[in-house]
């Protein structure tokens, strides 16, 4: 049996037309890179000499992932399969059976192609050489070997295991370089026609070769059981050395030809790797200052490099012109997602947000802590990613390291804190990093753009809304029944028992007064997030008070302007729980007063003792009369009888307290 591959033979030229007449891809996308890591695992294991025991790796074979194809891969492993160990009449001449085999895989890439026959390869020869290496180990394995007329002795076929194990070898090597090149950016960047035109032919021609070897390898498994039958004659063990010299012969220049072949194309992959680096770093370097007339090319060179449909919603991939004419926010950060996100949610789920949810979008561009993405980060991401409204790069470790480093250096990406980078509709980049503002006001901040950043300061100053809007879910509620909110925080729990045993009774005089209270410990309450898709209001108040702080620094640093917000803040962050019991913050919705925790319980202790005398009167407005000094002498206001009736509490000129009644007859 004669299987030398001898392509020189041959117009190449004809070869290569008549595999693009049977190259018809529909769409379909496999993940040929990692199904070839567990072929690479099966068949190294296998083919080795000597193997005393399995070795115990996980199975990642389901975790392959095969997207818009009507078939699963097992059952495109075993369709493939059937036409490789049973050629149908007329297809016994291995040129003929390799190219009925591209006519089976026609709907796949070229690297899909090459790894699924040697998906094919390594399912036949583990299950023909799995049983010989666990033989001297397990009974039932050597009983399996001796049914299907193996030899258990490895002595007898060393040498043509060797020779397999340098081709397979070698075709792996080969599928890598095709799945390199796949990935390459060609339609993104001009190169030079000849190296691409003399590169895609080789990789058409390895494709070729990889397919045609595999089926050479599988022709030999005849062979491979003979030397089990060929022990009864001294005619027969000749005629088998014969034989296995052949074999042996016919693998190895199979081998040597792959072998030369990859040294030619993976240099030629390299050169375009190279040109096309070069085209996408200086493209990178102009995308802020270039003009566009869309946000189609600038997402495309960030994200389909290498994928005609890089993006995913949940499960339903994403095309980048379902983009066009939105705001894209452009989330960068490490793959476990922090409780800050859920803040970002607010551009979904706020209710004030019905007249722009079709105007921007998020993507999630995750980036991993170093420059291998680990099992438990892709785990993390597929859990998110399939959990959260926003959009995200649907394989973000596939995403190209030229891109990756680009969000690094030139747009000072850290893997510390998360970024939320904006583009207007026209490819603009108008902030580069909107993800304070986003917190701060979520869906108003549209469109998320540094002049809107400033116009919302212009806009809102120290207020209830500021501290709870998109965080509590009853503030709205309160606002609009013109309820007064009273925030306080302490470590000091005899404080706060006495604070809202206070509250409690001005609550019971009548006064509509709501009560938040939030911890001081606001690290630990990042830290202990144990229900990320429940953050507590505390948390995310913290969140909002340390992004209000870093917006108004940048202000403050370029206006160098007193700032009453920025005040009010940093008051907060530092506060000194050991040297003051606590701190309150009281008003509603556009106002807010900041008070230290003792002085706000010694001036409710006085509204206590007003009693009814305090009715009437609003609890911020209430807090500021318990401020001022009482009259020093007593004095008396007339009112009529009737006007009497319709005012309910009379509060003195002066002081501003609230005067006993008292009725006078003349």
């Amino acid at each position: 049996m004669n299987f030398r591959s001898d392509i020189s033979a041959l117009n190449e030229d004809i070869i290569v037309e008549q595999l693009l007449r049977s190259h018809d891809p529909d769409g379909r996308w496999l993940d040929s890179e990692m199904l070839l890591q567990e072929v690479e695992t099966i068949l190294s294991f296998v083919l080795q000499n000597d193997v005393p025991r399995p070795l115990m790796t996980e199975n990642c074979i389901t975790n392959v992932q095969v997207f818009d194809s009507k078939e699963t891969l097992p059952y495109a492993i075993s369709r493939i399969s059937v036409q490789m160990l049973c050629p149908c009449m007329g297809e016994n001449k291995i040129q003929t059976r390799t190219m009925a085999l591209f006519d089976l895989l026609k709907e796949y890439r070229w690297d899909a192609k090459a790894v699924l026959v040697l998906g094919v390869l390594a399912a036949t020869f583990g299950g023909l050489l799995l049983p010989v290496h666990l033989a001297f180990c397990d009974p039932v394995a050597a009983s399996i070997a001796t049914l299907n007329q193996l030899p258990v002795e490895r002595t007898k076929f060393r040498p043509w295991l060797e020779s397999l194990r340098l081709l397979v070898k070698a075709m792996v090597d080969v599928s890598k370089c095709i799945i390199k090149f796949e990935r390459l950016p060609i339609k993104q960047v001009q190169l030079d026609n000849n190296i691409v035109g003399k590169t895609l032919s080789n990789v058409y021609l390895a494709t070729y070769r990889v397919v045609k070897s595999a089926l050479a390898c599988l022709q030999q498994i005849p062979y491979f059981k003979q030397t089990q039958q060929a022990t009864e004659t001294r005619k027969a063990a000749q005629e088998l050395s014969t034989e296995s010299r052949r074999a042996v012969g016919e693998l190895s220049s199979l081998g040597y030809q792959l072998l030369s072949l990859h040294t030619r194309l993976s240099k030629q992959i390299e050169d375009c790797s190279t040109q096309i680096e070069e085209e996408i770093n200086q493209k990178l370097r102009n995308i802020n200052t270039g003009t566009h007339q869309d946000n189609q090319d600038v997402l495309h060179l960030l994200f389909s490099l290498q994928d005609d449909l890089p993006l995913q919603q949940y499960s339903r991939q994403i095309a980048i012109t379902e983009l066009k004419e939105k705001v894209i926010l452009l989330l960068l950060s490490q793959p476990p997602v922090e409780p800050l996100f859920f803040l970002l949610q607010q551009l979904y789920d706020h209710p004030s947000n019905t007249n722009t949810e079709q105007n921007y979008e998020i993507i999630w561009v995750p980036i991993p802590s170093y420059q291998k993405w680990t099992d438990e980060e892709k785990e993390i991401f597929d859990f998110y990613s399939n959990s959260l409204p926003w959009i995200s790069v649907r394989q973000p470790w596939l995403m190209s390291s030229t891109i990756v480093n680009f969000f690094k250096r030139e747009w000072h990406y850290g893997n510390d804190e998360a970024m939320v980078v904006v583009m207007d509709t026209n490819g603009e980049f108008v902030n580069m990093n909107a993800m304070d503002m986003v917190l701060i006001w979520g869906v108003q901040a549209y469109p998320f753009s540094v002049t809107r950043e400033d116009e919302l300061w212009e806009e809102h100053g120290w207020s209830m809304q500021l501290l709870l809007d998109g965080i509590h879910p009853a503030f709205e509620t309160w606002v609009k029944q013109g309820r007064e909110i009273c925030i306080f925080g302490s470590e000091n729990l005899d404080w706060v028992d006495e604070f809202v045993s206070l509250a409690r009774k001005i609550q019971n005089l009548g006064f509509q007064l709501e009560l938040v209270y939030l911890s001081n410990e606001r690290t630990k309450a990042m830290e202990e997030s144990s229900i990320l898709f429940s953050p507590t209001v505390e948390q995310l108040f913290w969140l909002r008070l340390e992004s209000i702080e870093r917006s108004k620094v940048k202000r403050i640093e370029s206006s160098k302007r007193p700032d009453r917000v920025f005040e009010e803040v940093t008051k907060l962050l530092d506060f000194d729980y050991g040297e003051h019991k606590g701190w309150g913050i009281i008003g509603k919705g556009s106002e807010a007063v900041t008070v230290d925790g003792e002085k706000l319980t010694e001036r409710m202790r006085k509204i206590v003792r007003w009693g009814e005398y305090a009715k009437g009167l609003g609890f911020t407005e209430a807090i500021e009369i318990a401020a001022e000094k009482p009259c020093e002498l007593s004095h008396t206001v007339v009112v009529p009888f009737e006007e009497a009736l319709t005012v309910r509490v009379v509060t003195c000129e002066k002081c501003k307290r609230p005067m006993k009644k008292f009725v006078a007859y003349q």
